[in-house]
């Protein structure tokens, strides 16, 4: 093959976990360009990643973006989206494609009637399972994620002295972030300095919370880039996140991590792949997961998943630093 298309339009996260795939395909198929079809907006995170030939940017019409790439004459074209619009691209080219298997009457089952059939493997091993035919396979070298020289950032710029824990505390949904007054357990318990990474959305915990500990807690929601976070990350001593982009940028990283669970649930395949972890959920309630992705609001009321959950090995750990 000369040319191979991958197609995944979006989230942060999600994109970060096909890196394998593309990566195994250039080992499995040296000679091939490996093109990226993706939203506008995620096309920087294919920066700086040798395994890619080019990046093809979606701005919301498929027909505009399948007449740009219908130019480039692909031998086989991979979706690793499998949704509605990736199907629709792969008909206007005329391409029957390679798809991976997302699992989802298994994870809805697992959430409306707590029946566990999910494989017992990362989504990143099943997402090589259903590609087999394209005879790759995983290296097990993890995740990628490149930070160029430009992109990274010098603690000591941001008012950082030392070595310090990283919290990113968003998550794409409300039912998946720890509830405010536990951050502030978090940030009362925890020893030494806590950096905080997140959006716009994030900016008024962050704050807060600063304001709160300002001795021990420094805010930087809102104030860096996703690679400068990911910067960040990579110099702290351990970080910490919840089931979010950021974890998944941290596991590329190989960093120590910390993962909070709440509505979701890691047997939906997308815990910390291929690096050192350490699950914090509450197992004493059966209403868990309550969804495959999260919410804005806990079904029952109590959200006793988040607020309920021990926090002891996050501040044991930051008691040896």
């Amino acid at each position: 093959m000369n040319k191979i298309l991958c197609i995944r339009f979006s989230s942060l996260g999600d994109i970060i976990l096909t890196t394998p795939i593309i990566r195994a395909l250039k080992s499995r198929y040296p000679e091939a360009e490996i093109h990226i079809a993706t939203k506008e907006q995620y096309a920087n995170l294919w920066e700086g990643n040798p395994y890619v030939h080019q990046v093809h940017a979606y701005q919301g019409s498929l027909w505009n973006l399948a007449s740009e790439l219908r130019k480039e004459g692909f031998d086989a074209v991979v979706d690793l989206h499998k949704n509605v619009r990736s199907h629709l691209l792969c008909l206007l080219l005329g391409k029957i494609p390679y798809q991976i298997d997302k699992f989802t009457k298994e994870r809805n089952l697992l959430v409306k009637k707590k029946i566990n059939l999910l494989p017992k493997k990362h989504l990143v091993d099943r997402y090589f399972d259903s590609l087999q035919k394209l005879d790759i396979h995983s290296d097990g070298k993890g995740l990628d994620y490149f930070i160029s020289a430009g992109q990274a950032i010098n603690p000591k710029d941001v008012g950082i002295q030392g070595k310090y824990i990283v919290y990113a505390i968003g998550a794409q949904y409300i039912t998946k972030v720890l509830s405010y007054p536990k951050m502030i357990e978090l940030c009362e318990r925890i020893n030494g300095q806590l950096v905080l990474i997140g959006d716009n959305w994030d900016e008024h915990y962050g704050y807060r919370l600063q304001t709160l500990f300002p001795e021990k807690v420094i805010n930087l929601c809102n104030r860096t880039s996703v690679a400068a976070s990911a910067s960040l990350i990579q110099q702290a001593e351990f970080v910490i996140a919840h089931d979010s982009s950021m974890m998944h940028i941290a596991a590329a990283l190989k960093k120590k991590l910390f993962v909070l669970w709440g509505a979701t649930h890691s047997d939906f395949g997308f815990y910390p792949y291929q690096t050192e972890y350490t699950s914090i959920e509450n197992k004493e309630i059966t209403c868990r997961p309550c969804s495959t992705q999260g919410g804005n609001f806990c079904p029952l009321g109590h959200f006793d998943c988040l607020n309920k959950v021990s926090l002891d090995p996050i501040i044991s750990a930051s008691q040896t630093l």
